[in-house]
């Protein structure tokens, strides 16, 4: 289980493959995610009963788990899992865990008036749209990804340069915020914000740590939570200056007469019978290129 706090120090093991956060879901893990998601959305929908049962509860945890990762940004995949929801802001994944943790209790105490409350106050927050944006990512013939949003800031760090991170913002999608970097470990990202003017963004941002924004990286203190300072700092000036985007997932709250957009046609739900992709990592490979 991950820890319930945002990521103070720099990750310590190496990462060659991909980036921290950006991670491939390990294959290992494909299956039960996605078939936890799934269990999680029938249970939301009432169409499977929300009564105790082991698997269940496994089901509302591990979906928990998911949220907490896109929250703590304390995951090798923890960005790739805010992308398979739909990018719900770290301030919504962390509300919706939270909320996850008061259904796992409910279920636990076979509260079902309690815990139908929850599901009521979950459905305000466009859960369900969440849980259909990870299934449609995760379908085993035909993956479909929702827009992703543009306008961000992320902290990139590199296992090769495990005591610096730099501060780096675009105007486009994330994806811009960490090029290839040859002769070293990828880039990957300690905590990412969308933000509504990325160019604004900058400029303030290069106020606050001396115009060295993009240009040289910031050292990072050995002892401390020197990482989550610089995190509570960036997000503080953002929000300040009225900087952070909504999620995502705020407009489709407000208009729930309206489909979130896919890039391709929605899909129904997959039978039973189909068999998921064989090389999970490489499908992901090329989802973290996008």
């Amino acid at each position: 289980m991950q820890s319930s706090s945002r990521l103070a120090r720099p990750p310590e093991r190496a990462y060659t493959k991909f980036g921290f956060g950006l991670g491939a879901v390990p294959h290992h893990a494909w299956g039960p995610r996605r078939d936890a998601v799934q269990r999680v959305r029938d249970i939301f929908d009432r169409s499977l009963p929300a009564v105790w049962s082991y698997e269940n509860f496994q089901a509302l945890v591990a979906v928990r788990e998911m949220f907490q990762r896109i929250r703590c940004e304390n995951a090798f995949e923890w960005f790739t899992i805010c992308r398979l929801f739909g990018m719900p802001s770290g301030k919504l994944a962390g509300k919706i865990q939270k909320t996850l943790r008061d259904a796992t209790e409910a279920l636990r105490q076979g509260s079902a008036k309690e815990l139908d409350g929850i599901l009521d106050r979950l459905d305000r927050d466009a859960f369900g749209d969440m849980l259909d944006a990870y299934l449609a990512a995760t379908h085993p013939a035909s993956p479909q990804f929702l827009d992703e949003p543009y306008g961000w800031v992320g902290l990139i760090w590199s296992s090769s340069r495990s005591d610096e991170v730099m501060i780096r913002s675009t105007a486009g999608r994330a994806h811009a915020l960490t090029p290839d970097a040859a002769g070293r470990d990828p880039s990957g990202l300690l905590a990412a914000w969308n933000v509504s003017d990325a160019h604004l963004a900058r400029e303030e941002l290069a106020e606050l740590f001396n115009d060295s924004l993009e240009l040289e990286p910031v050292r990072l203190r050995r002892h401390g939570s020197h990482l989550l300072e610089i995190k509570q700092k960036v997000e503080a000036l953002l929000f300040r200056e009225n900087l952070l985007a909504l999620s995502p997932w705020h407009e489709i709250k407000v208009r729930r007469h309206e489909r979130p957009n896919f890039l391709e046609p929605a899909i129904e739900k997959d039978p039973p019978s189909r068999a998921f992709a064989d090389d999970v990592s490489e499908m992901f490979s090329a989802f973290n290129k996008r």
